[in-house]
């Protein structure tokens, strides 16, 4: 039994990464967890009860929670019609990274879900504040950022982004895995040329990667850093039809860089494509 944790706040873009997570697992037995979070300042109606009257708001952002939740579980089980599918609701006050946090460890979650904010036109991903925060502080298990407005095909080809410049082991490696066995998919290698060649360290870092990929289909690819390794990264993406890209999270690794720098207020990356997160053991 997989256990899923889904995060909304009632947007489009929050069910749209709900849905895909469920057409993702289709053959899967799982349990999906739906959460909402709600604190003074949450937006959620228009009619809203003055600040001053503390209690009666909590109460008002409470029942609003719990209905949109009601109205959420709905739709899903409609749409989705799986039998080995359960959902259950989960709303609560406070601070959400927190709240994704409590709940991962009170139900042994095996991976969160969260929608990104997207432009059809732009084909862009721009993460909130929430993205970013949860991004930083998950290190219970894999996060799967999925972008608005994407339809949902089966996983075919997965990009691993690395430098080899850390070792694997079962445990990081094991989610990569999980993913490749959903749909047969083959894994695509794929490391940013910032030298000629892998110094011993790298080579016996790639060769154990080897051994625990060993059961799937996987590729070893590599590209001249022309640019930068953002742009580098989405020409593979792109070029190679990639359905989801994956990076594990080291503490001072690129994605670090990425999600606290500047960059991430630009188009930081061009994807369209689902992006799983896999925390390190750093």
């Amino acid at each position: 039994m997989q256990h899923i944790l889904a995060t909304t706040d009632f947007s489009s873009n929050a069910y749209n990464a709900l849905f895909y997570a469920t057409q993702l697992l289709r053959n899967k037995a799982c349990t999906f967890y739906i959460l909402n979070t709600y604190e003074e300042h949450t937006p959620l109606t228009s009619k809203r009860i003055p600040t001053g009257k503390g209690d009666a708001l909590l109460d008002q952002l409470s029942d609003e929670s719990e209905e949109g939740l009601k109205i959420t579980l709905h739709k899903i089980v409609l749409d989705n019609g799986n039998t080995n599918h359960m959902f259950k609701t989960i709303s609560t006050k406070g601070d959400l990274v927190e709240a994704i946090s409590k709940t991962v460890e009170r139900n042994n979650v095996d991976l969160v879900v969260m929608g990104n904010k997207g432009t059809t036109a732009a084909k862009a991903i721009f993460m909130g504040s929430s993205a970013v925060e949860t991004i930083n502080t998950m290190k219970l298990c894999p996060l799967l950022m999925v972008p608005g407005e994407i339809d949902f095909e089966p996983v075919k080809k997965i990009a691993f982004v690395t430098d080899y410049k850390r070792s694997f082991n079962l445990k990081v490696i094991s989610p990569l895995l999980f993913m490749a066995s959903l749909f047969n998919a083959s894994i695509r290698i794929f490391r940013v040329l910032e030298s000629e060649s892998l110094d011993e360290t790298q080579k016996s870092n790639r060769d154990v990667l080897k051994q625990y990929l060993d059961p799937v289909d996987y590729k070893v690819e590599w590209m001249p850093n022309f640019s930068n390794k953002t742009k580098t990264i989405n020409n593979f993406l792109k070029d190679s039809g990639i359905d989801m890209l994956t990076m594990i999270n080291y503490e001072k690794g690129f994605l670090k860089k990425l999600v606290q720098g500047s960059l991430i207020k630009k188009v930081s990356f061009n994807l369209d494509i689902p992006f799983l997160i896999i925390p390190s053991e750093d």
